[in-house]
């Protein structure tokens, strides 16, 4: 099974640089998360350019995302899905795709601006934290840090068939 694993982020963003740092965690360890078929990139270079990479590559079983996201729970809610694929009006994707390409880095865009300009797999996992702290700066709040074993296990379980 081919499994593309990637975080979503603003590097320096407290916990919102969760995506990116737990990428460049996962890339580092030997074992079997770098290894068996998975691979691990952070995608937060843009929506509509990953959806143009991912349609170059071959196509990928899965894809397993990860970042934080603010919902309105409380801080440190980790939360793992299969996103439902349900898009929102033309509007609003139209109004995704131009914040992306402003640079507005967000798990939501990425999922819909993908999903409309395509190169998802069908199979796409979602891992979320809620943010206590999205002020600019290096580390994560005390919550945040607290809760990165349980989201890089629900990472990890999300990529197994």
């Amino acid at each position: 099974m081919r499994v593309l694993v990637g975080g979503v982020g603003y590097r320096f963003l407290r916990d919102g640089s969760l995506g990116p740092h737990l990428t460049d965690k996962l890339a580092d360890e030997p074992g079997e998360m770098s290894s068996n078929g998975l691979e691990i990139e952070d995608l937060s270079y843009g929506p509509v350019a990953l959806s143009m990479n991912l349609q170059e590559r071959p196509p990928y079983d899965r894809l397993v995302l990860f970042a934080a996201v603010e919902r309105g729970r409380a801080p440190g809610t980790v939360e793992a899905y299969r996103w439902n694929r349900q898009l929102p009006a033309p509007d609003e994707i139209q109004e995704r795709v131009a914040e992306a390409i402003t640079g507005v880095i967000s798990l939501d865009n990425l999922l819909i601006v993908c999903a409309a300009l395509g190169g998802l797999p069908d199979d796409v996992r979602v891992v979320e934290i809620e943010p206590e702290d999205l002020n600019w700066g290096e580390g994560f709040s005390q919550t945040v840090e607290q809760k990165l074993p349980e989201v890089r296990e629900k990472v990890w379980s999300s990529t197994k068939p």
